[in-house]
């Protein structure tokens, strides 16, 4: 029994940790909510952690857990971190009673989930704030215009909710002398729509909107692409993995550096700036269709070209 009892308590405390102690002097409480306990969302939350104590090391106190640990906001913590869409849900409904919540930065989420639930009023004052997981606009049309330079009608498949996402892409698409095409999934279903699409663009940019892009259709929409030798370029390195010509993303941990970043400088004050892209980013290229659809490309150096672009 006493072993069992043991084997309870050393579970506990690897579910709910504490960083730092208690009683430090001057020491700022942070939480860090997860979706999920391991896998990406911890990779984001240990990189967050580690960029905010190597530039203050020992000012942080931490509490890193599952956000369903969290189960009462009583003492307060000073800032909140939320990785992934769960956690962001929880926490905001937890302090969604006090009148003055403590900041809430989210990280590793989708723009599209953040905006969904987040409080408009609370993002105004700076008080609630994101690092997305996808990608700005103009990044996805350079990676295009770098890899496929001959290329001028791309397409997005785009739901009611995502559509008025399209209006970056298209201002971003018109700079670089190309032309978007968005086709939105309707009552008729996803693949009339994909098949029209397909029919007028020369390459299909995914975008994360699980309304469109998910489990149970992924494979269908790839496959349609590649019979019209139609380029598709995702959001994750599962996309290319799986037939895609090309994915642009961010890996969590850097989506959690640029998180610690944030966190870091707004320490100094107790407003977080408006939500941002990540800077970090990859890029990965499925060498088996580069070559089936018959292009040359280096990943290398695509990532490097990139980066050169947004450098000042």
């Amino acid at each position: 029994m006493r072993r069992r009892f043991l084997a309870t308590l050393a579970t506990a405390c690897l579910c709910l940790m504490t960083y730092g102690s208690a009683s430090a002097a001057g020491a700022v409480p942070v939480w860090v909510a997860l979706s999920e306990t391991g896998g990406a969302h911890a990779e984001a939350a240990e990189a967050l952690r580690a960029e905010v104590d190597q530039a203050q090391p020992g000012r942080i106190e931490w509490r890193v857990a599952h956000w369903s640990q969290f189960a009462s906001s009583v003492p307060e913590p000073h800032w909140v971190v939320a990785v992934g869409t769960a956690a962001q849900r929880g926490m905001q409904d937890l302090f969604a009673g006090d009148s003055t919540p403590p900041p809430l930065l989210a990280i590793l989420v989708p723009r599209l989930a953040f905006e969904r639930i987040a409080e408009p009023a609370r993002v105004r004052n700076g008080s609630l704030s994101a690092v997305f997981l996808d990608q700005p606009p103009a990044r996805q049309l350079d990676l295009i215009r770098l890899a496929l330079p001959a290329v001028r009608n791309v397409g997005i498949l785009v739901s009611a909710e995502s559509k008025a996402h399209g209006a970056g892409l298209d201002k971003a698409a018109r700079e670089r002398g190309m032309r978007l095409a968005m086709t939105q999934v309707g009552q008729e279903g996803l693949f009339p729509a994909l098949q029209s699409l397909l029919a007028e663009v020369e390459v299909l940019l995914a975008l994360p909107d699980p309304a469109v892009f998910n489990s149970q259709t992924a494979a269908n929409i790839l496959t349609a692409a590649y019979r019209r030798q139609v380029p598709l370029v995702g959001f994750s390195p599962a996309y290319a993995k799986a037939g895609a010509l090309l994915a642009l993303y961010s890996t969590p941990a850097q989506v959690g550096l640029r998180g610690g970043e944030v966190l870091r400088q707004a320490l100094a004050g107790r407003t977080l700036p408006p939500p941002q892209w990540p800077r970090e980013f990859a890029v990965t290229v499925n060498q088996d269709v580069a070559h089936s659809l018959g292009f040359a490309l280096d990943q290398s150096q695509l990532g490097e070209q990139l980066r050169q672009r947004e450098r000042p």
